[in-house]
């Protein structure tokens, strides 16, 4: 049977998740048992952060930047706002953002 545990901060936000497929594992203190459920409805939160999805963006961005460059494109102002906006999320500098910018429609815009 798994074991499901989560570690929350001071003000009850999850901060780290943990699963052991060995009934007889030791949870580690600062980790408080649950259930499957609530193990899953965490980590669906938890790894869906702004800050993550920012970070997934900014990697498509990276892989569309080299064909636009190879292309002899430059990127356009829309974009470079874009890419600046979902660094300082991702970097954590913008805490304050609870959604992503809206991308633009095309990188030379």
């Amino acid at each position: 049977m798994t074991i499901y545990a989560l570690q929350k901060n001071a003000s009850g936000a999850v901060t780290s998740l943990a699963s052991w497929g060995d009934d007889s594992a030791t949870i580690p203190e600062g980790y408080a048992p649950c259930t499957a459920d609530e193990y899953a409805t965490a980590k669906s939160a938890f790894m869906n952060t702004v800050k993550d999805q920012a970070i997934g963006a900014l990697a498509q961005i990276q892989a569309t930047a080299a064909l636009t460059v190879a292309m002899g494109e430059t990127f356009g102002t829309e974009t470079r706002a874009y890419v600046t906006a979902l660094q300082a999320i991702a970097d954590g500098s913008d805490a304050t953002s609870t959604t992503l910018p809206t991308a633009p429609t095309a990188v030379t815009s």
